[in-house]
């Protein structure tokens, strides 16, 4: 079964949640976030679109990226699997885009290698940011305890 992500599931795997995510906040920490609202602000100019989906199933978490050139031309497509033994952190924040308006929420999870993503969650509230971050958890979780057995 393949999703709108693109992903296909395996057999015997079920769907926890696929979730739109923008893919321009390159970080958590301040330089990224500049590094990010730039490399969007460029794309918008040239007419680039970076489209992500996140994939939580039972068995696994992987992401979704989509690269278009000019709306139309699809330039690069990755789908990424996260490796469960690597996550050491996952959460979710919010933050208010003009002043404390807008709030926009971001997923974000790091790793062990100091590779992680902070992905802004696009039409996401509260509610879906906490599901996110609980569903990421218990994937990773229940794929670190087969992993052990």
């Amino acid at each position: 079964m393949a999703l709108q992500s693109g992903v296909s599931l395996m057999e015997g795997e079920t769907l926890v949640m696929e979730i739109e995510a923008e893919m321009y906040d390159t970080g958590s920490g301040p330089l990224g976030r500049i590094f990010g609202i730039f490399g969007k602000f460029l794309a918008q100019a040239t007419g680039s679109v970076a489209r992500g989906h996140i994939v939580v199933t039972d068995k696994r978490v992987a992401l979704s990226t989509v690269q278009k050139f000019c709306c139309i031309f699809t330039r690069s497509r990755e789908i990424m699997s996260v490796l469960p033994n690597s996550v050491y952190k996952i959460g979710w924040t919010r933050a208010g885009t003009i002043a404390c308006l807008c709030p926009t929420y971001n997923l974000w999870y790091s790793t062990r290698y100091g590779d992680g993503k902070n992905i802004r969650l696009i039409g996401a509230d509260e509610a879906t940011a906490a599901k996110a971050a609980d569903a990421f958890f218990k994937a990773v979780s229940q794929v670190n305890a087969l992993i052990r057995q």
